[in-house]
């Protein structure tokens, strides 16, 4: 293989973790990537050769298994692909599982050669244990808890339920109800008053707690239960139908108030999850240079040059958007926006790091590509070593008003929208794009220079505004939010970017917006 697809081959091995494997079946020999070395712990050249010899390394039930998977696949004419999970043990005690994976080369139907590669699972292997341990943990505590569970659809159909539950209406085990309904096991009158107030729950979202209901049943007395039904909604917020718990009270007054106590506690805690929520995001806009009380000096250094301004709305309690304005020198500043993967917590706490990285950076804020190369580098050394997959999509402009220039590099963002001075037009900036922060170490990034007396404004924004969609599903549009800033800047009224977003809004009428929305804009004083 020529060096261009070597260096090629060798990148994408690396971003994916994985070691290639060559070995000539029956040979002693076998060929490993350096990656392989690493994983089996050995210094390059010492390793052995775990796919004849399985017994040098790998645990002895497991050493079993991939000889006999081995043998079955050398055997078949048909098989082509060789796959195991196993575990090893290291020169140094430590025990690691490894995906080894192959493909058989044949020749006249005889297997000569085995070709794969390798890549060390440990930590998936040791989270999926911890959740199959919390599911076993949490299923110990649904099914021995005195109270029926359920979980239906919207449909009002048994997806979950506990062997309290099953045994309550009569059936051998929790199997036995999935898929099926109220209706097939208490009479017409009984089932029709339970589906009125599930669906009410969904049309709602508003919960029954504590109330005491009748079942009849149509072979067996009527029994009471005292029950809690609250909407059900998915990882993403979706509606997914009804949970609820319910009790036989044989003394009605003491489940009751026993069950009144679990629902105001479980109020209480929730109402506390969002007094926190609420002040984890009073503390995130108080950190936005618009809110900190130094905008003045943020913006000091060119004020006699130009004005400079933001708008941010977030779409949920704690936001992934971010902007930055950094005073460089007399005549200089910076201007930064990014976007980091996904909502909530976990975005919150990488605009933090972001926050953070800039600061370390600052030294490179005059020149943006190294900048961006710096936030990489620091972002990919934080997040790396864990199991989190974020990323964030970044663009860095420096206004040099000293030397007359607009110099823009982007990671993974949009380029922002650069004005004719003198006209109503969009400049064509065909900026570079960079991978987006925190996807590989050695990234590199490219600036792109305008000079600043072509120049009247340059807007830099996050895909929030122009994704957001209406009720019909369709998105405004990146053609309509480059349109409508046109417009609102040769409107007579002030305040540009609120009337901006006001265009935006009245696209999705009254929905509001999807994702997080964040402008920022520097005007040229005295262009046109």
């Amino acid at each position: 293989m020529n060096d261009s697809f070597q260096d090629t081959l060798d990148l994408v091995l690396k971003a994916s973790n994985e070691g290639i494997w060559d070995w000539e079946v029956g040979s002693e020999e076998i060929y490993y990537s350096d990656r392989i070395y690493v994983f089996l712990g050995c210094a390059k050249g010492e390793a052995p050769n775990i796919i004849k010899h399985p017994e040098t390394m790998l645990l002895p039930e497991d050493a079993s298994y991939l000889e006999n998977i081995l043998s079955l696949v050398l055997l078949d004419e048909d098989e082509e692909l060789f796959a195991i999970d196993c575990r090893i043990k290291r020169p140094d005690g430590e025990i690691c599982w490894l995906r080894v994976r192959g493909v058989v080369v044949r020749e006249g139907g005889e297997a000569v050669r085995l070709v794969g590669s390798m890549i060390d699972i440990s930590k998936r292997k040791r989270a999926e244990e911890e959740l199959d341990e919390e599911r076993t943990m949490l299923r110990l505590v649904v099914d021995n808890v005195p109270v029926q569970v359920y979980f239906k659809d919207k449909h009002s159909r048994f997806t979950l339920v506990n062997k309290r539950q099953a045994e309550w209406v009569g059936c051998n085990s929790e199997m036995e109800l999935i898929g099926k309904s109220d209706a097939d096991f208490y009479t017409p009158i009984g089932s029709k008053h339970t589906h009125i107030d599930e669906l009410h729950i969904m049309e709602t979202g508003k919960p029954i707690l504590g109330q005491i209901q009748r079942e009849m049943w149509p072979h067996r007395p009527d029994t009471f239960v005292q029950v809690v039904k609250q909407p059900w909604y998915d990882s993403r917020g979706r509606l997914a139908g009804t949970f609820g718990v319910s009790t036989d009270v044989s003394g009605i007054v003491e489940s009751q108030a026993r069950l009144e106590e679990i629902a105001l506690d479980l109020q209480a805690k929730n109402h506390s999850y969002q007094e926190e929520l609420g002040l984890a995001r009073e503390v995130q806009q108080a950190l936005l240079p618009g809110n900190d009380g130094h905008w003045d000096e943020r913006v000091a250094c060119v004020k006699e040059f130009a004005s400079i301004d933001s708008k941010y709305i977030p779409a949920t309690e704690l936001a992934g958007d971010y902007y930055d304005v950094l005073p460089i020198a007399d005549g200089v500043v910076g201007l930064f926006i990014c976007d980091v993967m996904g909502h909530g917590v976990r975005s919150a706490l990488v605009v933090s790091m972001i926050r953070g990285l800039m600061e370390k950076a600052s030294h490179h804020a005059d020149r943006p590509a190294r900048f961006l190369e710096k936030m990489n580098q620091g972002l990919c050394k934080i997040l790396g070593p864990t199991d989190v997959n974020m990323f964030a999509t970044a663009c860095y402009l420096v206004v040099d008003f000293n030397i007359g220039t607009l110099r823009v590099c982007c990671a993974g963002h949009d380029i922002p929208l650069l004005v004719e001075k003198g006209s109503d037009r969009l400049l064509s900036c065909e900026a570079p794009k960079g991978p987006a922060l925190g996807f590989f170490e050695e990234a590199e990034y490219t600036s792109c220079i305008f000079e600043l007396e072509r120049i009247s404004e340059a807007l830099l924004f996050t895909d929030g505004i122009y994704e957001s969609s209406n009720k019909e599903g369709e998105d405004w549009g990146i053609e309509r939010f480059k349109q409508s800033f046109i417009e609102v800047r040769n409107s007579d009224e002030t305040e540009e970017l609120d009337r901006l977003c006001a265009k935006a809004l009245s696209w999705v009428k009254g929905k509001g917006f999807d994702d997080d929305v964040c402008l920022l804009t520097i005007r040229m004083k005295g262009a046109v």
